[in-house]
Protein backbone atom coordinates (compact mmCIF):
# COMPACT_ATOMS: atom_id res chain seq x y z
CA UNK A 1 0.00 0.00 0.00
CA UNK A 2 1.38 3.34 -1.09
CA UNK A 3 0.53 5.75 1.61
CA UNK A 4 1.32 9.68 0.58
CA UNK A 5 2.94 11.86 3.76
CA UNK A 6 0.81 14.49 5.19
CA UNK A 7 2.08 17.78 3.92
CA UNK A 8 2.23 20.27 6.64
CA UNK A 9 -0.79 22.48 6.84
CA UNK A 10 -2.91 19.41 6.52
CA UNK A 11 -1.00 17.92 9.66
CA UNK A 12 -1.51 21.55 11.20
CA UNK A 13 -5.16 21.64 10.46
CA UNK A 14 -5.69 18.34 11.93
CA UNK A 15 -3.76 19.09 14.90
CA UNK A 16 -6.34 22.32 15.08
CA UNK A 17 -8.98 19.96 14.66
CA UNK A 18 -8.08 17.60 17.11
CA UNK A 19 -7.55 20.85 20.00
CA UNK A 20 -10.80 21.86 19.25
CA UNK A 21 -12.74 18.59 19.40
CA UNK A 22 -11.09 17.31 22.74
CA UNK A 23 -11.76 21.36 24.26
CA UNK A 24 -15.45 20.55 22.79
CA UNK A 25 -15.66 16.99 23.92
CA UNK A 26 -14.08 17.62 27.39
CA UNK A 27 -15.23 20.49 28.33
CA UNK A 28 -18.86 22.36 28.58
CA UNK A 29 -19.45 25.53 27.89
CA UNK A 30 -19.16 28.45 30.84
CA UNK A 31 -21.96 31.74 30.84
CA UNK A 32 -19.14 33.98 31.76
CA UNK A 33 -17.76 34.83 28.19
CA UNK A 34 -15.43 37.48 29.31
CA UNK A 35 -12.18 36.91 28.90
CA UNK A 36 -10.33 38.11 32.59
CA UNK A 37 -7.56 40.29 32.00
CA UNK A 38 -5.05 37.68 33.31
CA UNK A 39 -5.68 35.60 30.53
CA UNK A 40 -4.81 35.99 26.61
CA UNK A 41 -7.45 37.39 24.61
CA UNK A 42 -8.73 36.10 21.64
CA UNK A 43 -6.20 37.73 19.01
CA UNK A 44 -3.28 36.86 21.24
CA UNK A 45 -4.42 33.39 21.56
CA UNK A 46 -4.34 32.89 18.06
CA UNK A 47 -1.84 34.49 17.15
CA UNK A 48 0.46 32.33 19.33
CA UNK A 49 -1.12 29.10 18.63
CA UNK A 50 -0.54 29.82 14.77
CA UNK A 51 3.33 30.16 15.71
CA UNK A 52 2.93 27.54 17.83
CA UNK A 53 1.52 25.58 14.77
CA UNK A 54 3.75 26.54 12.42
CA UNK A 55 6.99 25.66 15.19
CA UNK A 56 5.48 22.18 15.13
CA UNK A 57 5.05 21.79 11.47
CA UNK A 58 8.52 23.02 11.49
CA UNK A 59 10.12 20.46 13.94
CA UNK A 60 8.43 17.61 12.32
CA UNK A 61 9.24 17.83 8.87
CA UNK A 62 13.25 18.37 10.32
CA UNK A 63 13.00 15.64 12.24
CA UNK A 64 11.28 13.33 9.83
CA UNK A 65 8.76 13.25 12.44
CA UNK A 66 10.49 11.66 15.51
CA UNK A 67 8.22 13.03 18.20
CA UNK A 68 10.39 12.08 20.91
CA UNK A 69 13.36 14.60 19.21
CA UNK A 70 10.46 17.37 18.14
CA UNK A 71 9.00 17.28 22.11
CA UNK A 72 13.32 17.98 23.38
CA UNK A 73 13.96 20.79 21.21
CA UNK A 74 10.21 22.73 20.96
CA UNK A 75 10.01 23.15 24.55
CA UNK A 76 12.72 25.97 24.61
CA UNK A 77 11.03 27.43 21.56
CA UNK A 78 7.74 27.46 23.06
CA UNK A 79 9.21 29.48 25.79
CA UNK A 80 11.27 31.67 23.41
CA UNK A 81 8.20 32.12 21.49
CA UNK A 82 6.16 33.50 24.88
CA UNK A 83 9.15 34.80 25.90
CA UNK A 84 9.24 37.22 22.88
CA UNK A 85 5.41 37.79 23.48
CA UNK A 86 5.90 39.14 27.19
CA UNK A 87 4.52 35.60 28.13
CA UNK A 88 5.53 33.11 30.68
CA UNK A 89 4.44 29.27 30.57
CA UNK A 90 2.13 30.39 33.18
CA UNK A 91 0.02 32.68 31.42
CA UNK A 92 -0.20 30.31 28.49
CA UNK A 93 -1.00 27.44 30.80
CA UNK A 94 -3.99 29.37 32.50
CA UNK A 95 -4.96 31.06 29.18
CA UNK A 96 -5.62 27.27 27.60
CA UNK A 97 -7.71 26.64 31.00
CA UNK A 98 -9.55 29.26 30.73
CA UNK A 99 -10.54 28.92 26.69
CA UNK A 100 -10.75 25.24 27.30
CA UNK A 101 -13.39 25.30 30.10
CA UNK A 102 -15.15 27.94 26.90
CA UNK A 103 -15.11 25.88 23.75
CA UNK A 104 -17.52 28.13 21.98
CA UNK A 105 -14.16 30.73 21.95
CA UNK A 106 -11.58 28.39 21.51
CA UNK A 107 -13.61 27.40 18.59
CA UNK A 108 -13.46 30.51 17.33
CA UNK A 109 -9.75 30.73 17.92
CA UNK A 110 -8.92 27.73 15.99
CA UNK A 111 -11.83 29.24 12.63
CA UNK A 112 -9.39 32.26 12.85
CA UNK A 113 -5.95 30.01 12.77
CA UNK A 114 -7.45 27.57 9.38
CA UNK A 115 -8.58 31.12 7.76
CA UNK A 116 -5.03 32.89 8.55
CA UNK A 117 -3.66 29.95 6.87
CA UNK A 118 -6.05 29.36 4.07
CA UNK A 119 -5.35 33.13 2.92
CA UNK A 120 -1.56 31.84 3.36
CA UNK A 121 -1.85 29.61 1.17
CA UNK A 122 -4.34 30.92 -1.28
CA UNK A 123 -1.84 33.92 -1.73
CA UNK A 124 0.82 31.13 -2.21
CA UNK A 125 -0.96 29.67 -4.48
CA UNK A 126 -2.05 32.52 -6.12
CA UNK A 127 1.37 33.67 -7.17
CA UNK A 128 3.01 33.68 -10.22
CA UNK A 129 6.85 33.24 -10.69
CA UNK A 130 8.25 35.12 -13.83
CA UNK A 131 11.80 33.42 -14.77
CA UNK A 132 14.38 36.77 -14.73
CA UNK A 133 15.98 36.52 -18.21
CA UNK A 134 20.04 37.77 -17.62
CA UNK A 135 21.39 37.54 -20.95
CA UNK A 136 19.81 36.94 -24.77
CA UNK A 137 19.35 32.84 -25.53
CA UNK A 138 19.79 32.33 -29.05
CA UNK A 139 16.81 30.87 -31.02
CA UNK A 140 17.11 27.06 -31.82
CA UNK A 141 18.63 25.64 -34.67
CA UNK A 142 16.23 23.71 -36.66
CA UNK A 143 17.28 21.30 -39.94
CA UNK A 144 15.40 19.75 -41.94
Amino acid sequence: MNRTKPTVMNRLRKTALTLSVAALALLGACRDDKVPSDVMDEDQMASFMQDAYLLEGYYAVSTGFMYDTMNAEMIASYDTLLASRGLTPDDFQRSMEWYSRHPDIFQRIHDTILARFDRAIEADTNQTVQPEITETVPAPVIFE
